[in-house]
């Protein structure tokens, strides 16, 4: 499990921050404030983020990071973390990890554990926890706050919640009231290993990120060690472990040959998730990862 207090703490930090889709002062004072102090900004196209950068009175060093490159930017981002430099990742529009580049930079940072992961100007508070989640996944699900509050009716409404948005990030409001019965709620539907995060206090000074999984954040949650304050937001990673008996050697030779045969990539690992038992996306991950 890890604890991160964004701005109370002397590590480097990796701010994702949110961009305009159109007008280019749909804009916030501080992300402008952020990505002027930054050390480097990496983005999807330099030429795109340099008429925004431009507008705005910022020149900065711009470093691409976009889909085809994303795995091997990993290296040079940790290197510059490790000497104590902050960084701004951006998308062309939008916001990175939602549809963008960014999620698995996020995921392997946050295993490594060098830097703060932190979201700017991206929207409601479940898309700020969204984006500094971590979790690698296409579709996310927002429930709002749980109306039932009998510990039997939430049970039972989560699990109609987690039945049906399976494969899926779930976001939730929860008040500081109901946050222990609401995480030992989830603690009793989802897998022991099911990774989870909760969120409070986001952009202010005392914004804190609990990263783990159910069983770690549960058990901190009924400890006296958790201070009953804020509003929260509750990610969880809602994804099925599933067990394949193919390693990712023969993973990566069944894709590569389905390419050598001319197959396009997307069609190579829906064929091989059907061999191995795991999702076309799961698939094209571990490819992504290894090449």
């Amino acid at each position: 499990m890890n604890i991160q207090k964004t701005f109370k703490n002397d590590k480097p930090t990796v701010y994702l921050i949110g961009t305009p889709i159109g007008n280019l002062d749909d804009i916030s004072l501080r992300a402008l404030d952020t990505l002027k102090h930054v050390s480097y900004i990496f983005c999807e196209d330099t030429r795109t983020s340099s008429t925004f950068l431009k507008k705005h009175k910022i020149s900065k060093p711009l470093i691409s990071l976009h889909k085809f490159n994303e795995k091997e930017r990993i290296k040079s981002i940790e290197d510059i973390l490790r000497i104590g430099e902050s960084i701004a990742i951006i998308s062309d529009a939008g916001c990175p990890t939602i549809s963008d580049p960014g999620a698995l930079v996020v995921q392997e940072l946050l295993a490594k554990d060098i830097c703060n992961i932190t979201s700017v100007n991206v929207g409601p508070a479940y898309m700020h926890a969204i984006v500094a989640s971590g979790f690698v996944n296409n579709t996310n699900y927002f429930y709002g706050f749980i109306v039932n509050k009998s510990k039997t009716s939430k049970l039972n409404e989560l699990k109609k919640i987690l039945e049906h948005y399976t494969e899926t990030i779930i976001s939730f409001y929860e008040s500081v009231h109901r946050i222990k019965d609401t995480i030992n709620a989830l603690s009793q539907l989802v897998e022991s290993d099911s990774q989870i995060l909760i969120a409070r206090e986001l952009t202010k000074i005392n914004e804190e990120f609990i990263r783990g999984t159910v069983v770690e954040i549960n058990e901190f949650i009924q400890s006296e060690s958790f201070v009953e304050k804020g509003e929260f937001v509750i990610v969880l990673n809602n994804k099925k472990i599933v067990e394949t008996t193919m390693s990712v050697e023969q993973i990566l030779f069944n894709v590569n040959l389905l390419l050598q045969q001319g197959n396009k990539l997307k069609d190579a690992c829906q064929v091989v998730s059907n061999q191995a038992n795991l999702t076309k996306n799961e698939i094209y991950s571990i490819y992504i990862k290894n090449n």
